[in-house]
């Protein structure tokens, strides 16, 4: 996976090299706010045994650059945006009934998402510096699960692995440039999507499931022309 993505990241900044248009190259840092509901849910043994509904709400940080040229019908930019550093580290807990031979067990599942890069297409909408952003994401979903036995308060039983799953995210944007002489200010807003992250244990009884929907974001960036 981390291969193709390279090879995309390649793709993209060759894409306006054949271009006799002058092309300019842009990069800078980015700043977003993200509210969105977040879905998740544990199936073991054919039976749900835990589901979870959340509002989420942050701030990413993130670095882009794009190569851009000026068109008959306007500006048209492809880039980058990459955030180079784990944007979720987050441990959720379910407590199993007492009984049986796992006795009072608790399983906690710690889920980090990583390798977050995307690739966009921005449309400059006449002379004004307004624009509308199309945005494609990848993420790495990585779930590790530990096991406490609570009646003796140490480890019981022996934690599952999980296999890392990929998942995507769609982001469709409009924003406001403006020139600052040696620098340039971006503001946007939009909607973001993301499909469905699902890991199926080595035990082969549990698989866990997770979802960011109906996502709206805010952007604020600034960066410069070469």
């Amino acid at each position: 996976m981390k291969t193709l993505k390279t090879i995309v990241i390649t793709l993209i900044f060759a894409g306006f090299t054949t271009l006799s248009h002058a092309v300019e190259f842009k990069a800078g840092i980015s700043v977003m706010g993200l509210s969105a509901d977040g879905q998740g849910k544990e199936v073991s043994r054919g039976v749900e045994t835990g589901a979870r509904t959340e509002s989420i709400e942050g701030a990413l940080g993130s670095i882009f650059a794009e190569i851009g040229v000026d068109l008959p019908f306007g500006g048209v930019a492809i880039g980058v945006d990459i955030m180079p550093y784990d944007i979720a580290d987050a441990a959720v807990s379910n407590k199993r009934s007492c009984g049986g031979s796992y006795n009072c067990q608790t399983n906690t599942a710690n889920v980090i998402v990583s390798d977050n890069m995307g690739a966009y297409l921005k449309l400059d909408i006449g002379d004004s510096g307004a624009y509308i952003k199309a945005m494609g994401t990848v993420h790495t979903v990585e779930v590790q699960e530990s096991i406490t036995n609570l009646s003796t308060a140490g480890t019981g039983g022996t934690a599952s692995s999980y296999p890392d799953d990929e998942i995507a995210g769609g982001h469709l944007s409009v924003g406001l440039e403006r020139d600052l002489g040696a620098f340039f200010v971006r503001g946007e807003v939009g909607m973001s999507e993301y499909t469905k992250a699902s890991s199926h244990s080595s035990s082969g009884r549990t698989t866990v499931t997770a979802q960011i929907k109906n996502g709206t974001h805010a952007k604020i960036s600034i960066g410069k022309a070469f």
